[in-house]
């Protein structure tokens, strides 16, 4: 309850015109600092996200109603922390945290989840398309560090299939109007390209870029390339 209360009111602050009100001038000073934006988000993770508890089918059946009543508890907790990513009162980068749960949490949370994509893609398609492409970024540094360097990405691992997936349904967001999306495209696999060659050793060098596999996950993204930005 306090979480709720404490988002409507970073909202309402959020709508003070400070232009023509000296008190909205003094309020603003309340929006929320990196420490806040911090914990407002590990909260989401921890009572949103969190790994539910194998539990027996006769308890399953006891507790039907108590899951949906904690299902439209964690619904609106999310729907209320993804207002302020909406609406800049915490940074869009956090809504990359969010996004990473899309595939895995898609009938329970998904409709929220694209909402949210969509009307930040509205406020600024660029800075919206860099969260997609973070997201991804992040999972992949993940998915590497639990592998074996020794034996490299394995392509047919849980994690990789499910960020390929995860990059898929990101694509499908875009539509089919290729104009209209043609910058955060291309801007997508500029990112993408240069994160896969970071840590080469130039030409002469024998190891191949650590992250040199990301490039499998950007294709999903490449049907939505116009001819003249594939080059």
């Amino acid at each position: 309850q306090a979480f709720m209360i404490l988002c409507d009111w970073l909202l309402i602050l959020s709508h003070q015109d400070s232009n023509n009100n000296e008190q909205a001038v003094g309020l603003l000073d309340y929006l929320p600092g990196t420490s806040l934006q911090e914990k407002l988000l590990l909260f989401i993770q921890e009572h949103v996200f969190m790994e539910e508890e194998e539990e027996s089918k006769e308890e399953e059946r006891k507790n039907e109603s108590c899951k949906l009543d904690d299902l439209h508890k964690k619904r609106s907790l999310l729907a209320a922390y993804c207002k302020l990513i909406v609406y800049n009162v915490v940074e869009m980068t956090a809504a990359a945290e969010i996004y990473k749960h899309y595939v895995k949490t898609y009938n329970d949370f998904g409709d929220i989840i694209k909402e949210t994509l969509s009307r930040t893609r509205h406020n600024n398609k660029i800075q919206s398309a860099k969260t997609l492409i973070v997201c991804l970024q992040q999972l992949f540094q993940r998915h590497v560090e639990s592998q074996d360097s020794s034996s490299g990405v394995d392509f047919s691992s849980a994690s990789f299939t499910n960020m390929k997936e995860l990059a898929r349904r990101f694509s499908l967001t875009f539509g089919w109007d290729q104009v209209k999306s043609r910058e955060s495209v291309a801007m997508i696999h500029k990112e993408g390209i240069e994160f896969a060659f970071q840590g080469a050793t130039g030409v002469d060098g024998k190891c191949l870029p650590p992250n040199l596999t990301f490039l499998a996950i950007i294709t999903e993204f490449s049907n939505k390339l116009l001819k003249p930005d594939k080059r």
